[in-house]
């Protein structure tokens, strides 16, 4: 049975942080892509190190520059060759909407 939201104290429990659907899609697409052009190894430590930059926005969501010019309300952080795209709902949930190379399109994609 899945745990329920409210916690012992009557309290809800709030996640850290979403991956949107096109957020995990990206760090598929990234281990693919990088698997695919050197080896499974290295796709590991690339997704490995963006897991990290994600738990570190989880920890400390004003670590992020503002992007307003994207996307209102959106902030990001550089990780590596990526750039991960996110937002603070009003519920105080971090929400990861993309994970993106610094060479694409950010207006296309987001």
């Amino acid at each position: 049975m899945p745990s329920s939201p409210v916690s012992g104290r009557g309290t809800v429990r709030v996640p850290r942080f979403l991956l949107s659907p096109a957020a995990q899609a990206d760090l598929e697409d990234i281990w693919d892509h990088t698997a695919q052009r050197w080896n499974a190894e290295q796709a590991e430590h690339f997704v490995r190190e963006l897991q990290r930059a994600i738990e570190r926005v989880a920890d400390n969501p004003a670590v992020g520059r503002r992007c307003d010019e994207v996307r209102a309300g959106y902030l990001k952080l550089a990780a590596g060759s990526h750039v991960l795209f996110y937002r603070v709902t009003d519920e105080g949930v971090i929400d990861i909407v993309r994970v993106l190379h610094q060479r694409m399109d950010i207006d296309r994609h987001l």
